[in-house]
C-alpha cells in the first residue's frame, strides 16, 4: 500500500512539474517546511547524522541544492516512512519530492533557454 500511494504521490508530483505549475515560492516554503519537521525528528529508524543530513541540505539555499542531495533527502524520507516513520515522515518525503522536481525542471528549462540562446548567436 505504501508503495503504491508514493508512485502515485510521486507521478502527480512530476506533472505538476512538467506543467510548470510548481513556483519558486512554493519551493522555497516548503524547504522551510521540511526544516521545521525536521526539527521534531528523534533517531530511530534513522540515524542523527541522516537528520543532519536533512536538516542541511534544507537549510541551504534553493539554488545550491542539488538534485543529488535532494534525491537523497527524499531516499531518506522514503525509507523512514517504510519503516514505520508516520505523518512526518510522509510530510517531509512528499516536501522534498517536490523541492526536488522544482529543481529538476527549473534546471531542465534553463538548459532549455541556454540552447536557444547559443542557436541564436
Amino acid at each position: 500500500m505504501s508503495g503504491a500511494l508514493i508512485s502515485i504521490n510521486s507521478l502527480m508530483i512530476e506533472y505538476l512539474g512538467i506543467k510548470n505549475v510548481l513556483t519558486r515560492d512554493e519551493a522555497e516554503f516548503l524547504k522551510r517546511e521540511i526544516t521545521r519537521w525536521a526539527g521534531t525528528i528523534r533517531t530511530n529508524p534513522i540515524s542523527k547524522e541522516e537528520i543532519e543530513y536533512i536538516k542541511a541540505v534544507a537549510s541551504k539555499n534553493l539554488d545550491e541544492i542539488t538534485l543529488e542531495e535532494i534525491d537523497k533527502v527524499v531516499e531518506i524520507a522514503k525509507r523512514w516512512w517504510y519503516e514505520g516513520g508516520g505523518e512526518v515522515a510522509y510530510r517531509i518525503f512528499l516536501y522534498a519530492y517536490i523541492v526536488r522536481t522544482y529543481i529538476y525542471f527549473e534546471k531542465i528549462r534553463k538548459e532549455g533557454s541556454k540552447g536557444g540562446e547559443q542557436a541564436r548567436t
